[in-house]
């Protein structure tokens, strides 16, 4: 995996999610403002719950920050075709920093649950943020979110009750940095006065 390209902004991918459709994973535009906010509207009651902790409407102010994650973050989509010949957003992801760590978030619209996208789009925020020099990952999972909890686990994410919430989970990944080559002191250094 080129790291560099990576935190240079090459994140665009596409593959045959799990009903055969093919699907691109790519960095949120400033212009997905109203499709993320039609992919929000029409999740479910428990999808908005698991990921906004509201079942009722999420605010824009929210809705805007899927788009737009501050400096240093990084704020992913998936697309899929629809009907009309276009593009829709089925999934969306997204990372803040804070100091060396990445708090992460990720949605997946009801009908596309359960193919391999939040694993897909968790997996790209980890090589992201390790790209981009950060130590971790860590985000806040409802308890009851079983699926969830057990993507994270098979990521290798450790997991533990938030000792200040009981019905949240917090979820961390320490990220490994790649080796940096050994760093040769010059030939006259131990001569020098």
């Amino acid at each position: 995996m080129d790291l560099q390209g990576l935190a240079r902004g090459g994140v665009t991918e596409s593959w045959m999610a799990g009903r055969g459709t093919q699907v691109t994973v790519r960095r949120t535009r400033v212009q997905d403002g109203a499709a993320l906010r039609a992919m929000v509207d029409a999740l479910s009651r428990e999808s908005r719950y698991y990921r906004f902790l509201t079942g009722g409407r999420v605010i824009d102010e929210i809705v805007a920050g899927l788009a737009a994650p501050g400096d240093g973050g990084v704020a992913l989509v998936v697309v899929a075709p629809d009907e009309a010949g276009g593009q829709t957003i089925v999934a969306s992801a997204e990372y803040v920093v804070s100091g060396q760590i990445a708090e992460f978030a990720v949605v997946v619209a009801d009908a596309w649950q359960g193919q391999g996208l939040g694993r897909r789009l968790i997996a790209r925020l980890c090589e992201l943020a390790r790209a981009a020099g950060l130590h971790g990952l860590r985000g806040d999972v409802l308890s009851e979110n079983r699926r969830m909890l057990a993507i994270l686990k098979g990521l290798g994410f450790a997991s533990r009750r938030n000792p200040q919430d009981s019905y949240l989970h917090e979820v961390t990944l320490a990220l490994a940095q790649p080796a940096r080559s050994a760093q040769r002191l010059p030939a006259d250094w131990f001569s020098a006065r």
